[in-house]
């Protein structure tokens, strides 16, 4: 009997799909031999299936990448300052902003926008913060979740940097949360939300840039999380090839095309 003649066979009398009993498939997922039982069938069906992790990583290939095209959004960022193009990012940006909503919700959601290898968070996590801080002081009562992980591996959690600056701004530390497991916007949003989730919290105030705001707002949608935006429009501090409105609009841009070809929105 040929080889896929032998895999159908064994298709049928398992009842499972093809790609499951797959020489590939074997080699990563060893079905377990249960007793005979009523739901025999699907508990083995159930057993085989690929389990989903909640904090998938960037693979190095993927970290390499997201470097490159990182670089050439810079690179095109500085070329538009240099030439004065740079106002044209407007009609870019347009569509990316929302309309802030500040009316006070039971949680306070401040996104980092990056941290250095020295430990120290940039300009844009700090701007990020005081917008966040201030918006506590109007809603004392307001949980404080602060979040962002490693950016690559090595690298600091941007959470404990972050708590200890909030608390430096006045937000008691028994109000702040640190979710220091993710490293992009749609983690953010999933490791937030098992966190609002497990509190009973279904909306929140979010806190990130304003061409950001976008983006993140539809990832926590996907988490069943009801936003409220907060967005901090001007950061002052940051390299100008970062700053550029040219670069910050295609970075956004691309990434909300990239996480719909992910479906992570």
């Amino acid at each position: 009997m040929s080889r896929s003649k032998a895999l159908i066979a064994r298709a049928d009398s398992t009842r499972l799909p093809l790609f499951l009993i797959s020489a590939d498939w074997l080699g990563r997922y060893n079905p377990p031999k249960f007793k005979t039982a009523p739901n025999a069938d699907f508990a083995l069906e159930q057993a085989c299936m690929p389990t989903k992790t909640t904090r998938e990583r960037y693979s190095p290939r993927e970290i390499r990448i997201r470097r490159w095209f990182e670089r050439q959004i810079e690179g095109l960022g500085e070329k538009a300052l240099k030439y004065g193009l740079d106002p044209l990012g407007q009609v870019l940006a347009g569509p990316l902003r929302l309309t802030p909503d500040l009316r006070p919700q039971r949680a306070i959601v401040v996104l980092s926008g990056g941290i250095r290898s020295t430990g120290h968070l940039n300009a844009t996590s700090r701007a990020r913060l005081h917008h966040a801080a201030r918006l506590h002081q109007a809603n004392p009562e307001a949980l404080f979740v602060v979040c962002g992980g490693p950016r690559r591996p090595g690298r600091p959690v941007s959470a404990a940097a972050m708590a200890e600056m909030a608390q430096d701004l006045g937000v008691p530390a028994h109000q702040i949360v640190e979710e220091g497991f993710s490293s992009r916007t749609a983690e953010n949003a999933e490791e937030a939300a098992l966190l609002l989730h497990d509190r009973g919290i279904q909306s929140a105030t979010l806190v990130t840039s304003a061409l950001h705001m976008r983006r993140a707002r539809l990832c926590f949608a996907a988490q069943q999380i009801q936003i409220y935006p907060a967005p901090v429009d001007r950061i002052e501090g940051e390299p100008p090839a970062r700053a550029s409105l040219i670069s910050q609009t295609l970075h956004e841009w691309l990434g909300l095309a990239y996480y719909r070809a992910r479906t992570w929105l």
